[in-house]
C-alpha cells in the first residue's frame, strides 16, 4: 500500500503539487541559501533562480563547490527531473526534512539492499531526535 506525502520546497517552503516534477539541488545551493531545508526544490525555485558560478574573469567566485569542472551557472546544480517518490528514494534525508518520513518509512520495510539503506538513515534520523528531544527536557 502507497503512502501519500506531500513535499515542501526546500528554499520557498510551499508544497510541490504531486504533478510536477521536482529537482534535486547542489551543495552548491546549500553554500549559497544556508537557510533551505533539504535539497528537494520546486521546478520555479530550481529553474528560475538565476547566478553565475564564474567572476568576469573567468575564476570562480569564492567558495564555490563545483559541480563538474565546467559548471557555469545555477543550472549546472540542478539534478534533472524526478518524480516525488524517485526523488525521496534517492535522497531520503531531504525527504525526512521536508516531508515524506511515513512514505519512507513504509519504503523500508520492503525487502532489498534500497531499504537497507533507508533502515540506516532513518535510524540515523530517530537517534538525533531522540538526543534533541532529550536535551529539550532537561535544558
Amino acid at each position: 500500500m502507497s503512502v501519500a506525502f506531500r513535499i515542501r520546497c526546500c528554499k520557498c517552503g510551499k508544497n510541490i503539487p504531486l504533478a510536477q516534477d521536482i529537482y534535486e539541488l547542489d551543495q552548491e545551493w546549500q553554500r549559497r541559501f544556508p537557510s533551505m531545508t533539504g535539497t528537494l526544490a520546486c521546478p520555479r525555485c530550481a529553474l528560475h533562480t538565476h547566478w553565475l558560478c564564474t567572476n568576469r574573469d573567468g575564476s570562480y567566485v569564492d567558495g564555490h563547490i563545483a559541480a563538474a569542472p565546467d559548471c557555469f551557472d545555477a543550472w549546472s546544480h540542478v539534478s534533472p527531473p524526478g518524480t516525488h517518490r524517485a526523488r525521496v528514494l534517492s535522497s531520503p534525508r531531504s525527504g525526512l526534512l521536508q516531508g515524506a518520513e511515513a512514505y519512507l518509512r513504509s519504503a523500508a520495510t520492503r525487502k532489498g539492499t534500497h531499504a537497507a539503506m533507508l533502515r540506516t538513515v532513518i535510524q540515523e534520523w530517530d537517534e538525533q531526535h531522540s538526543a534533541v528531544g532529550a536535551a529539550q527536557a532537561t535544558g
